[in-house]
C-alpha cells in the first residue's frame, strides 16, 4: 500500500478507498496501478473474472463434486427465476450453465426450448453487434457449449475466432479463455457433428499459439486424437498422448482427458 500510494495519496486514504469509504479519481487509480507495475487492463480483467466466477460458485461447487442432484436443483431454481424476470440475462445464463454441466455429467438435456431460443438470441446479438466479444460473453459461451445446436455452435465459434484474429488480444487471461471456449466447442461438436468439429479445429490451427499457452496446445492435440478415434476407431494417438502426460506428470489433465475420451467412445463405439 505504501508503494502504491507514493506520490499520489497517503496510505490511510488508500485504505479508506479500498473499504469503499473514500473516493479517488480514475486518473489516480491508474497512477496507483502503475506504481506497483500493474496494467489497468489486468486490474479490470481480474476484477471482472473474479466477479463472474464468484457469481456461479454454487454451480462450480456442485459440478466439481459431481453432485448431480444439486446441479439439477440449481438448474431448476435459476430456470424458474429467469421465467419470472424475463429481462434478467444473468439468471438465464446461470440456468444455462447449470443445465450445461448437468448434461455433461448425465447426458440428459433439461434446458427448455424457449430458454434455448433466448440463449441463441443472446449470442446472435453479440455477433451482430460489430462482433464485439466482451470477456463475460466469452465466459458464458465457454460454459454452455453443450446446449447449442451444431449449426449455432459452429457459426458463433467462427465469429469468435474472427474476433480473436482481428483484435490480436494481448491479455493472457482473455486469450486463454477464448482458446478454451473454442476447444470446448470442438469437443461438443465431436459429440454432435464430426465434420464441423474437424473444420473448426483446422481453422483453429491457423492461430499462432505461443508456448505460453502450452496447456491449450495439449488440449488441441487431444481434440485431434479424439477426431482420429471417432473417424477411424484408432486409439493409437490417444494412447501415445496419455503416455506423454504420464511422462510430464500431468495426472489431473490425463484424468480429465480419460473421462472425455470415455464419453466419445460411448458415442462412436463400433
Amino acid at each position: 500500500m505504501v508503494d502504491a500510494a507514493k506520490g499520489i495519496t497517503n496510505k490511510s486514504t488508500l485504505a479508506e478507498w479500498e473499504k469503499g469509504k473514500d473516493n479517488l479519481s480514475w486518473c489516480k487509480v491508474i497512477a496507483l496501478l502503475f506504481n506497483i507495475h500493474i496494467q489497468p487492463i489486468e486490474f479490470l480483467e481480474d476484477t471482472v473474472s473474479s466477479h463472474l466466477y464468484f457469481s456461479i460458485q454454487d454451480i462450480a461447487n456442485a459440478y466439481g463434486t459431481n453432485d448431480i442432484e444439486q446441479l439439477k436443483a440449481i438448474s431448476l431454481k435459476y430456470l424458474k427465476q429467469s421465467q419470472n424476470e424475463t429481462l434478467n440475462k444473468d439468471l438465464l445464463l446461470k440456468a444455462a450453465m447449470a443445465c450445461n454441466f448437468y448434461e455433461d455429467l448425465t447426458g440428459k438435456d433439461i434446458f427448455p426450448s424457449l430458454a434455448s431460443e433466448k440463449l441463441v438470441m443472446y449470442f446472435s446479438n453479440v455477433v451482430n453487434n460489430d462482433n464485439c466479444w466482451y470477456y463475460e460473453n466469452i465466459f458464458y459461451f465457454n460454459s454452455v457449449t453443450q446446449l447449442l445446436s451444431p449449426t449455432h455452435l459452429y457459426g458463433f465459434s467462427l465469429k469468435l475466432l474472427e474476433y480473436v484474429k482481428k483484435e490480436k488480444i494481448d491479455s493472457k487471461i482473455w486469450y486463454d479463455l477464448s482458446l478454451n471456449a473454442l476447444l470446448n466447442v470442438v469437443f461438443s461438436l465431436i459429440k454432435k457433428d464430426l465434420q464441423k468439429a474437424e473444420n473448426l479445429l483446422e481453422k483453429l490451427d491457423t492461430l499462432e499459439i505461443m508456448d505460453l499457452y502450452a496447456e491449450e496446445t495439449i488440449r488441441e492435440k487431444f481434440m485431434n486424437s479424439l477426431i482420429c478415434y471417432a473417424k477411424n476407431n484408432d486409439s493409437t494417438e490417444m494412447i501415445n498422448l496419455f503416455k506423454y502426460l504420464d511422462f510430464l506428470g500431468l495426472k489431473k489433465m490425463k484424468s480429465d482427458f480419460q473421462v472425455a475420451f470415455t464419453q466419445i467412445a460411448e458415442i462412436y463405439d463400433r
